[in-house]
């Protein structure tokens, strides 16, 4: 009666007996699909993982720049915080006096062996790559619950910058510096980031793997989800209903980072940063273990092969991220495009075949469900073909 209930269920369970680990959703694609179709499956969620480490070595490369920056000028006299403008708001971190035309113009360094695109991106090597050389996740587990610290001094940081300014948006006058559309036409720029955003439920499983207590894995992750929704829409809603300056500053630096908009002399912003630092030092790691134990489970049946195999893995990420760091720094792009790539395959394409295939085996399958699951897999294509395009210059 429970199999005529649940059709599947039974071979899912059957399929763990058989695992040495709790099944990844590969195991499943493999399941159902040709053998192929579960590499293809692996390569698009190994890549969105890429992109994921990619984009935390931007941004730690750029709030470890930025604290090096301030204490050097703390050491050297140069700290000016008495005099800062708009409580530290500038157009561009960077370029203070740049307008909103000139953002994104070449950076200036302030010593050779300490600059954005070049030296600070390699010493995070040091830091970062013996902590992916571990073989557990249980200590990066309770290394990252320090990241729950620096987060709330993130946000702490944005609510008191937010009391200084007060509300500074209009939504009435087009012309003014302040104004806020209430939408924008440019939805598949935000639809290609928020594919990468909800591709984080594949590393769940990786994640609570190794929990002491398994019962309790629902409710932690209902409660992570809410809390990481809460704290991206905080902090981005009030930042920009806030910040005095012009709207533009906000999306015209290069970096994209909202930290960019903030004065390097800004003591707050300064802590702010450097808890960031800790705090990307402390998931890059995790992040990079979920990668790493989904590819070699994968390809080797075993997510520690050998240190020598984890030690080659570890220079091949290492190198990529500080490549990308160094030549190509743009954190929105990068989401965009390795969202609705891997996207395409994790999000829209294998969940829909799979329940497809599945329905047809126990002979459940509708053409209503076909067509709407079809529609679903076309959305994921037009997502992908979308993103080079700027709609707002043809509407």
């Amino acid at each position: 009666a429970e199999w005529q209930l649940r059709p599947g269920t039974m071979e899912i369970q059957m399929l763990e007996m058989f695992r040495k680990t709790p099944i990844e959703f590969a195991d499943v694609i493999e399941y159902y699909m040709p053998y192929p179709s579960a590499l293809i499956a692996l390569g698009a969620g190994a890549a969105s993982f890429f992109g994921a480490l990619i984009i935390f070595w931007i941004l730690l490369s750029n709030f470890l720049y930025g604290t090096g920056v301030a204490i050097g000028d703390m050491v050297a006299g140069q700290f000016d915080f008495k005099n800062l403008s708009h409580h530290g708001a500038v157009c561009d971190a960077y370029n203070p006096n740049a307008t909103v035309e000139e953002l994104g113009s070449t950076l200036n360094d302030q010593f050779t062996f300490w600059s954005l695109q070049g030296s600070v991106p390699l010493y995070l090597i040091m830091i970062l790559f013996p902590l992916c050389c571990l073989k557990s996740a249980t200590f990066l587990s309770k290394f990252n619950s320090l990241g729950v610290v620096c987060i709330m001094c993130a946000v702490g940081f944005v609510i008191a910058k937010a009391s200084m300014w007060g509300i500074n948006i209009d939504l009435h006058d087009k012309d003014s510096i302040l104004y806020v559309a209430p939408a924008y036409i440019d939805i598949n720029k935000l639809t290609g980031i928020l594919t990468l955003s909800f591709f984080i439920h594949n590393a769940i499983v990786a994640l609570v793997r190794n929990n002491a207590n398994p019962t309790k894995n629902r409710r932690d992750v209902t409660i992570a989800f809410f809390m990481v929704a809460l704290t991206y829409s905080l902090v981005g809603v009030v930042f920009l209903v806030t910040y005095p300056l012009s709207k533009s500053c906000i999306s015209g630096v290069t970096s994209g980072l909202l930290f960019d908009n903030i004065s390097l002399h800004d003591p707050l912003a300064v802590v702010a940063k450097a808890a960031q630092v800790l705090q990307l030092i402390t998931v890059f790691p995790l992040v990079n273990f979920v990668l790493r134990s989904q590819l070699f489970l994968g390809l080797f049946g075993d997510p520690f092969v050998s240190y020598k195999r984890v030690a080659l893995f570890n220079v091949i990420v290492c190198v990529l991220c500080v490549s990308i760091s160094i030549f190509y720094p743009h954190v929105n792009t990068v989401i965009r495009y390795v969202g609705s790539v891997a996207g395409l395959a994790y999000v829209f394409f294998f969940p829909c075949f799979v329940y497809l295939l599945h329905s047809y085996k126990n002979n459940t399958l509708t053409w209503y469900s076909a067509v709407g699951h079809a529609l679903i897999v076309l959305t994921g294509i037009m997502n992908l073909i979308s993103q080079p395009i700027s709609l707002s210059s043809y509407f």
